[in-house]
């Protein structure tokens, strides 16, 4: 049997400080959000809005309300279906909580890095090692950004005129390398791990060379980076060499929660009362969504809106603009975020109140 590479202080907990700056780091999440819709408003849409009775249509809102649903359930089958690739199993019912959840810890965490991290926490609780769980979420991760990197080059080199906002001609040389490079790199971690172990010991000796490292610290860091490349190399090609039906079904609710997610717009802007054409607004929340995976802010605030409303004003009159905005980041990442919250301080409240009965009666045992 493998043992667990992971050291205990890579094992993800959650005392009560770290709950109370996620928390905290909720409320900055949606001041930045709101601030940065003014701006919008103020910027893109001169200070004018109006809102559409076609937005407050019976139809509209059952219609938003479907694809709600569907995004968050299509959301939560593309992480159940990697783990059954891996030979694992949880409930879906448990999985969707850990989508909500996602949410609320990816969107108050800058460049999204703590979603992942408290997803393994909550898996390890139902029996998966940590290694495998890793593996999970990264190569959730890895699915969408596989689709995004690879789509967004060919869209604006096949479509360069709907970018002229903002696109430079050396902004489009970087994102085509950008994305190869991506590509490349992500293909080398996982079928030549050797070679990555070579860069890493490299870069560290460099690092020990600079002294900016200790010779201790170099062969403690190799050894658990190391480790760690081992683990994700391992549960992805388990991943890749698991049943077919769960690997490809993992592809297509992939594929499929990305269009959901696309499709908020279309049904916005329709009731907006626009008749823009599908696919350049698909085109269009591609791009915008490829570039949310650069924001360093916590949940993409504010490049986000900024960069959504500035394609998007090419589409829609100005009084327009603000409103659509907000509709569809409230849609797509407040309802969200404020779901995951309650499940988040449920589930933690539950366990700790577990854990609390059960030391109780460890105590009147004894």
């Amino acid at each position: 049997m493998k043992k667990n590479l992971y050291p205990a202080k890579l094992i993800p907990s959650l005392h009560s400080t770290q709950k109370t700056r996620y928390f905290g780091l909720a409320a900055l999440f949606f001041a930045l959000s709101f601030a940065t819709i003014s701006l919008v408003h103020h910027y893109f849409s001169g200070g004018k809005m109006q809102l559409p009775a076609g937005l407050l249509s019976l139809h509209v809102i059952i219609s938003l309300v479907l694809l709600l649903i569907l995004y968050f359930l299509a959301d939560g089958l593309r992480l159940y279906c990697i783990i059954r690739a891996t030979g694992s199993r949880i409930a879906l019912s448990y999985i969707i909580k850990l989508v909500f959840i996602n949410i609320f810890i990816s969107n108050v965490t800058p460049l999204a890095t703590g979603g992942g991290v408290v997803q393994v926490y909550f898996m390890q609780q139902k029996g998966m090692p940590i290694g495998k769980a890793t593996a999970v979420t990264t190569i959730r991760t890895m699915l969408a950004a596989l689709i995004l990197f690879t789509l967004t080059p060919i869209i604006i080199w096949a479509r360069p005129e709907l970018f002229h906002v903002f696109l430079h001609k050396n902004l489009l040389y970087a994102i085509t390398g950008f994305s190869c490079m991506y590509l490349i790199v992500f293909r080398v971690i996982i079928f030549r791990i050797r070679t990555v172990k070579v860069w890493l010991i490299r870069g560290l000796y460099i690092l020990q060379r600079l002294k900016i490292i200790s010779r201790n610290r170099f062969r403690s860091s190799y050894l658990r980076l190391s480790d760690e490349l081992d683990l994700f190399a391992e549960g992805f090609k388990l991943y890749l060499k698991g049943n077919r039906i769960w690997v490809v079904l993992s592809i297509m609710f992939t594929a499929l929660f990305l269009l959901l997610l696309f499709s908020f717009s279309i049904i916005l802007i329709k009731a907006f009362g626009y008749r823009i054409p599908l696919l350049t607004i698909l085109i269009f929340q591609v791009v915008v969504t490829f570039f949310m995976y650069f924001a360093p802010t916590p949940g993409a605030a504010g490049v986000a809106e900024v960069g959504y409303g500035l394609l998007f004003a090419q589409l829609v009159q100005q009084q327009d603009i603000t409103l659509l905005t907000l509709s569809w980041r409230f849609l797509t990442i407040y309802v969200g975020v404020i779901i995951g919250i309650v499940i988040f301080y449920r589930e933690i409240t539950g366990r700790n109140k577990n854990k609390g009965a059960a030391l109780q009666c460890t105590i009147k045992q004894n």
